[in-house]
């Protein structure tokens, strides 16, 4: 995982837990709310917001979490990669997979893989829990007795109150959740809008009751009941399902998640599962119907409250994560930026709120353009996210025509040789050639203000701007030294008079880099000429790398040979000095010893030899003073008998 991957999952989970937390207070405050006011004057349809916002902030809860361990495996993971990079720097190996400080992620993957079912399982014990006192409570309640008791208006007011807080933050949490990493905040966001119907039940019941009807509590209270039923068994259905679903390596949906609601809360689900029921059922078209024909007949009166339900959405806008908004209404722009929320503004045309990434890096290419290396789109209204997939370029040599773009050529110096050099006339005829280049600049916007309202078309000022910036410095530049060690010098020259010129326009960007890619002179005649120069110069450099590189090998091998002979010299000198006079000092000494005893050094020298150099010999004693008696002495007789040896044909049969 790349450093930036990690970073954006650290920052994902941050916003997931600072969401979670939001919506965690709100809920809590909802049920607070629902129960005080339910328990003195609410009716039987506002007491279901027991349940919804139970359930919201059970599923707040169990997000929070998941942001939590989230942002702690992104830190663990960051760790890693810095423990990483310095075990490669300091060549050692460092197994951080296998550290015991290591947890947080392992944390993560066990949360995300039990904390579902354990969220389904709670979220059917809650909706179970409550349904059987209300059913309870209800069978208990004498048939005639008013479900919804004091100011009637007073619960209406309360209940609309709510509904539009719900409404509002269940949308922004739906729209939040498409994205993946948030998406356990659908659910929170789901059970929010059943909030929303439960408090628009509240308010219509509540008006009903102070016009003096009182049942249509009662009724509205029945049908919410069976539908928290369906909505509770389906939590069981899902676990139970789950278990037996097969996996794909596609992620689902977590199984606390309301697939049911999912029809309501995703935009077209509910035609879109309609249209393809009725296809299947029927197998005609609905154009055919009396349906078709009444809609056709009321199409003024549709048309219009399809006019004023979309100017009234158009007046509410979504700044997303990493984004800033900017709000006009009527033409003023206020000078205040937004921060990712839901916002107001009149309706279109009237108001609008444009929205700016500050943290996307956009690129536009000057020069030659091919596949891999194009602009990156610029929407100014373009969502944050949005990511694309570059196609991989094949290899091309500079001989191949490749590319294309405006202004691809830029006009360069020549150094000149030394013949021209020497020359009279190298002054009055200066040698200018053109290049072709590629010089992608990726940059950001540092001031939204400027960037939207300063310039007509920000992304052409900096192109010509970019363009202007490399004309000025490589009409001042060599050729050779642009094409080879001089580059990353023009890079940061040419970089840097951009940043001037766009902040002197107030173009609002920062460049974040420059780059100058396939730098080659013209492919007409030009190119095949120096691609031979440069064949010659690689083939010099490759010559001159090749002897020193003999001479670096062979100088320590001579160094190395001759400090050997030296040392093999001077151990043999030590050795036979040491040995001769070792030899002279014993010699000294065993004439010592004869001069002083010559019989008894003889003696012992006798004996030394017989024991010494002697002791694998057989010997022999024969004594002198016994002239009489002859020895034989058979050299040949073995020194020890066998029994192979024994004369059989002695031996006695006895």
């Amino acid at each position: 995982m790349s450093k930036t991957n990690i970073q954006v999952s650290i920052d994902n989970g941050r916003l997931m837990t600072k969401l979670s937390a939001v919506s965690l207070i709100f809920s809590v405050c909802f049920l607070i709310l629902t129960a005080v006011l339910g328990s003195m004057r609410g009716g039987d349809v506002f007491r279901f917001g027991l349940i919804t916002y139970t359930l919201s902030a059970l599923f707040s809860f169990g997000a929070l979490i998941y942001g939590i361990f989230s942002t702690q495996a992104g830190l663990e993971n960051e760790e890693k990669k810095f423990l990483e990079e310095r075990s490669n720097a300091e060549n050692r190996a460092l197994n951080v997979e296998e550290d015991v400080r290591f947890t947080a992620q392992r944390s993560f993957d066990n949360y995300r893989r039990f904390a579902p079912y354990a969220l389904a399982l709670a979220g059917a014990l809650v909706t179970g829990g409550f349904l059987f006192y209300f059913q309870a409570v209800w069978g208990a309640r004498p048939a005639e007795t008013v479900s919804m008791s004091g100011n009637a208006l007073y619960t209406a007011l309360i209940a609309i109150i709510m509904m539009l807080l719900n409404i509002f933050i269940g949308a922004f949490y739906v729209g939040q959740s498409r994205s993946k990493a948030f998406r356990w905040l659908r659910a929170v966001g789901a059970w929010l809008i059943v909030g929303f119907a439960v408090m628009a039940g509240a308010t219509v019941t509540a008006l009903l009751h102070g016009n003096n009807i009182p049942a249509a509590d009662l009724a509205a209270g029945k049908v919410f009941f069976w539908i928290f039923v369906i909505l509770g068994a389906e939590f069981v259905t899902n676990f139970i399902i789950e278990f037996y679903r097969p996996r794909t390596l596609k992620e689902s949906r977590p199984v606390f998640e309301s697939r049911l609601l999912a029809l309501f809360t995703e935009p077209g689900g509910v035609m879109r599962n309609i249209a393809a029921a009725l296809d299947y059922q029927f197998g005609f078209k609905v154009s055919g119907t009396w349906l078709y024909g009444f809609v056709e007949r009321s199409f003024f009166p549709l048309f219009m409250l399809v006019v004023i339900f979309f100017l009234f959405f158009s007046s509410i806008h979504e700044v997303g994560p990493s984004q800033v908004g900017v709000r006009e209404n009527l033409g003023c722009v206020e000078k205040k930026l937004l921060t990712p929320g839901i916002y107001w503004s009149l309706p279109w045309p009237f108001g609008s709120v444009s929205m700016f990434s500050t943290s996307e890096l956009r690129q536009i290419v000057i020069g030659e353009k091919s596949a891999g290396n194009e602009d990156l789109p610029d929407d100014l209204n373009r969502k944050a996210g949005t990511k694309r997939n570059a196609e991989i370029s094949e290899t091309v040599l500079w001989t191949k025509a490749h590319g294309g773009g405006e202004d691809s050529n830029f006009l360069v110096a020549v150094k000149p040789s030394g013949t021209q050099a020497e020359s009279k006339d190298a002054a009055a005829a200066p040698s200018i050639s053109f290049i072709r280049l590629t010089m992608p600049i990726q940059y950001r916007i540092s001031n939204v203000f400027d960037y939207a309202y300063g310039n007509a078309n920000p992304v052409y000022s900096l192109r010509r701007i970019g363009q202007q910036a490399a004309t000025e410095y490589l009409a001042s530049t060599s050729m050779m030294e642009l094409m080879s060690s001089k580059r990353q010098e023009a890079q940061k020259a040419i970089m840097a008079r951009v940043q001037q010129l766009a902040d002197q326009q107030k173009l609002g960007i920062k460049v974040e880099t420059l780059l100058i890619l396939d730098a080659h002179p013209p492919i007409e005649k030009v190119a095949p000429a120096y691609q031979e120069v440069i064949g010659a110069m690689e083939q010099k450099e490759t010559a001159i790398l090749g002897a020193q590189a003999y001479r670096i090998k062979t100088e320590p091998e001579a160094k190395a040979e001759a400090a050997r002979i030296v040392a093999e010299a001077k151990a043999y000198s030590s050795t036979t000095g040491k040995v001769a006079q070792a030899e002279s000092e014993r010699f000294r000494k065993q004439l010592t010893a004869y001069t002083a005893m010559p019989s008894v050094f003889k003696l012992r020298e006798l004996l030394n030899f017989l024991a010494v150099d002697c002791a694998g010999i057989r010997k022999y004693v024969v004594p002198l003073n016994n002239e009489s008696e002859v020895y034989e002495l058979n050299f040949e007789a073995k020194e020890r008998l066998d029994l192979i040896d024994t004369d059989v044909t002695k031996l006695s049969n006895k």
